[in-house]
């Protein structure tokens, strides 16, 4: 397999997805990756991280040159599902890998509901206009089919919420074992934890226990379920699609020719 260049961090709204995202990007710089900002116009603009939406052919070209000339995979965060071609052929002729970050639907509905109220208080549009459950559960649906679109590609590494949050160090050494790197899991997770921002607020294990009418979870489960609930959420353990290799970071690869 040719070494992946570009490594995509897709994530469900409220899901994780920051927290993945940073676990990547710290292990590729603790391993000498440098993961510059990427000037290429598929990037939302205005944004301090690599940060994508949709993909034209070209802009896939020019991703691709870009990090061909850095010599290294950067990671590159989305939250769109992969319904460009380009995006798929990135994927499918191994130029690209991914992981997708999920969550239990009713906990990311409350999640959402919250970040609603804060973005109105705030007067910012991002998550104001999910006012109640019901505004949360029909974009979570439309988010379903991103999500399954990820996991249909080859190379894409499925993240649980709950194994990202409170079991960190694990996950990320499923992260570097998906890279194929070595490097002290322990410390990459403290490390993004400790100094990272990772938009984790309440980081509570099935908050709908507590926060949400039993009938309702009752109601939700049943319809998530088999596809989300049984098919995707209790099998966070699947295995890693296995292990890669990367070049010398282009510093060192120039420090050994000399």
């Amino acid at each position: 397999m040719a070494t992946p260049l570009l490594y995509f961090s897709y994530g469900m709204t409220r899901a994780g997805s920051t927290l993945g995202f940073e676990l990547v990007r710290t292990a590729l710089e603790y391993c000498g990756y440098s993961q510059p900002l990427l000037t290429s116009s598929a990037l939302v603009a205005g944004r301090r991280i690599n940060m994508a939406q949709h993909i034209s052919p070209e802009q896939a070209e020019e991703l691709l040159e870009e990090v061909r000339n850095i010599g290294h995979p950067v990671v590159i965060k989305t939250h769109t599902r992969p319904d460009d071609p380009a995006v798929v052929g990135l994927m499918q002729r191994g130029q690209a890998i991914a992981h997708a970050v999920y969550r239990d639907p009713r906990d990311m509905a409350l999640s959402m509901v919250n970040a609603g109220e804060r973005a109105r208080a705030a007067g910012v549009p991002g998550f104001a206009e999910i006012h109640t459950l019901d505004d949360a559960f029909d974009n979570i649906r439309h988010q379903t089919n991103s999500l399954t679109a990820w996991l249909r590609l080859p190379g894409v590494l499925p993240l649980y919420y709950d194994d990202l949050a409170f079991d960190t160090e694990a996950t990320a050494r499923r992260i570097l074992h998906q890279l194929g790197l070595q490097a002290d899991a322990a410390f990459i997770a403290r490390h993004v934890l400790t100094n990272r921002f990772t938009q984790k607020y309440k980081g509570q294990r099935q908050r709908f226990t507590d926060e949400m009418d039993p009938g309702l979870a009752k109601l939700i489960a049943q319809e998530f379920t088999p596809l989300f609930l049984d098919f995707i959420i209790h099998r966070a353990d699947l295995p890693d699609d296995g292990s890669i290799t990367l070049p010398a970071p282009r510093h060192l690869r120039t420090t050994a020719q000399n």
